[in-house]
């Protein structure tokens, strides 16, 4: 005798979006493991089986798992799909649901590299669904050229971040504007990244000239100060004390003059007398 054993999965489903292999398409998943017999699953939009749809390409089912495929032509930004499960021994229909949106883009500022020195260029995906491609093209202008990773150039992804790494700037060939692109079958972003390339400047050049310049400048002013006034008595070059010797010895000269005068104006009165 057999007995089968008729159990309902005890989770509720589970669903979420991709993009075909060529990137061109929508796969809608869902899946609703761990009952017997398998449950039926069914893929919904705006109340109506996607089955019966024109825009569905393909339709396949395995045990636990349904998967839809479809055009990209008549996807839209925001759209809601809904995935409903049903079991022979389970009166409630459990539901999930899919919101596929276009890529939006983290807007990046310029990026300055010196000639010979390496840049890092950043593109963020802030919000995709299902999630984009990324890729950098060279130049804003058709024909663009796709980068391909190599020689000077390293993309590198990680979730949804790509960066791409420019070693040994050039002027004659890496200035300019750089555009990542962001794509899923929803529709298509583009982000403008652009870069400056600039000759080193020369610090110890600069640096040498203003050193220069300033003792010039120097040099000058104390030499028209000593050209107009001889006698200024610079601290820098002269002690304090010095200083305060020659005053003293100038009034001093002035005070005996003065008073040799009066002695002689009085021996001139006596003469008279």
């Amino acid at each position: 005798v057999l007995f089968l054993l008729i159990d309902p999965p005890h989770s509720t489903p589970k669903c979420w979006a991709e993009a075909s292999p060529s990137g061109l398409m929508l796969q809608l998943f869902c899946s609703w493991p761990g009952g017997y017999p398998h449950p039926t699953l069914h893929w919904r939009a705006e109340g109506h089986d996607l089955e019966n749809s024109s825009w569905v390409i393909s339709s396949t089912s395995s045990s636990d798992t349904h998967v839809e495929t479809l055009n990209s032509s008549q996807l839209s930004h925001g759209k809601v799909f809904k995935c409903v499960g049903s079991h022979v021994i389970k009166q409630e229909e459990p539901a999930c649901a899919v919101e596929i949106k276009i890529p939006s883009l983290e807007s990046e500022p310029p990026k300055t590299c010196f000639v010979g020195d390496s840049v890092t260029l950043t593109c963020r995906v802030t919000e995709s669904a299902p999630a984009a491609r990324l890729t950098w093209l060279r130049g804003v202008t058709p024909p663009e050229v796709e980068i391909q990773p190599g020689g000077r150039y390293l993309i590198t992804q990680e979730g949804n971040v790509s960066q791409l790494t420019i070693q040994n700037c050039s002027q004659d060939t890496d200035g300019g504007c750089y555009v990542c692109k962001a794509q899923n079958p929803v529709g298509l972003r583009e982000l403008l990244v652009c870069l400056t390339v600039k000759q080193p400047v020369n610090i110890v050049g600069v640096v040498g000239a203003v050193v220069v310049l300033s003792l010039l400048a120097i040099l000058t002013i104390t030499g028209m100060v000593l050209y107009y006034n001889p006698l200024l008595c610079l601290r820098a070059f002269q002690p304090t004390s010095t200083c305060s010797a020659v005053h003293r010895n100038q009034d001093s000269d002035d005070v005996l003059v003065l008073v040799d005068s009066e002695d002689d104006d009085d021996e001139g009165k006596r003469e008279e007398e």
